[in-house]
């Protein structure tokens, strides 16, 4: 098949860059793996024959996160981390022992006051949003950019469409909106102070997926949206820039 044999070539040429042994599965860390979209890209990326790190605020409950990596052999495990607390990147780290990320892929939000506008909602509230949904996941970043692959890691971020200036004409949920238009704007700032480490950026947009978030009249499936999703991770491996795609692939207008 064509486009097998492209992508198998593709993924030699990652592994000649990064200096990572052929025989080394590619080791992913998904920050927000409890549930939803962050399971499901867990899965996936297991499926692929990724090693994956999964993480939960309270593991203890996270109970079908614990259940796949009961069955993957070790290839999956399971971690603590609450992205708000401020040393949760250091933990991580720590965590990691010093083994190489290939991705990590930071899956954090909260709807917040979802329905209430600027001028309706509180200082903490906002606050709050703002921190979970913008602030917290770049900040984890930034923590633990020396535990990412020089050369073909990528760091992504679960975005969304409704962060879009560009394509916001309808203005509601304006207040989520401002905070992934922020989390867009600080993950532009972080590519552009880190290109010496030679790294890929991505914010993504998983589609209106049906989700504790989405609910039940959101378009898609979590099973619809994450192996697209996996599709671009893997392809934008070594490409070094930031972009904001939907997981289809389409490049969404800042």
């Amino acid at each position: 098949v064509k486009g097998a044999g492209q992508r198998r070539d593709h993924t030699q040429d990652d592994v000649r860059l990064s200096g990572r042994p052929m025989s080394e599965p590619r080791l992913a860390l998904v920050v927000g793996a409890n549930r939803g979209l962050g399971l499901g890209l867990v899965r996936e990326l297991h499926a692929r024959g990724w090693q994956v790190i999964g993480t939960a605020r309270r593991p203890e409950a996270a109970d079908a996160l614990n259940a796949l990596a009961a069955k993957s052999g070790g290839a999956v495990t399971v971690t603590r981390c609450d992205v708000d607390e401020p040393q949760a990147g250091a933990a991580l780290a720590r965590h990691l022992e010093g083994r190489p990320l290939d991705l990590l892929f930071v899956n954090a939000g909260v709807s917040g006051p979802a329905h209430r506008t600027a001028d309706q909602a509180t200082a903490e509230e906002i606050g709050a949003l703002m921190l979970t949904n913008a602030v917290a996941p770049v900040r984890l970043a930034r923590a633990l950019l020396d535990s990412v692959r020089p050369g073909t890691g990528v760091i992504a971020f679960m975005s969304s469409v409704m962060g879009s200036i560009t394509e916001n004409t309808a203005g509601n949920h304006e207040l989520y909106r401002a905070s992934k238009a922020a989390l867009n704007s600080l993950t532009r700032g972080l590519w552009a102070t880190i290109g010496n480490r030679k790294l890929t950026v991505l914010s993504i947009h998983p589609g209106w997926v049906r989700t504790d978030m989405g609910g039940e009249a959101a378009a898609i499936s979590v099973d619809e949206s994450v192996p697209g999703i996996a599709d671009i991770l893997e392809r934008e491996a070594g490409r070094h820039r930031h972009a904001f795609l939907d997981y289809q692939g389409r490049e969404i207008g800042w």
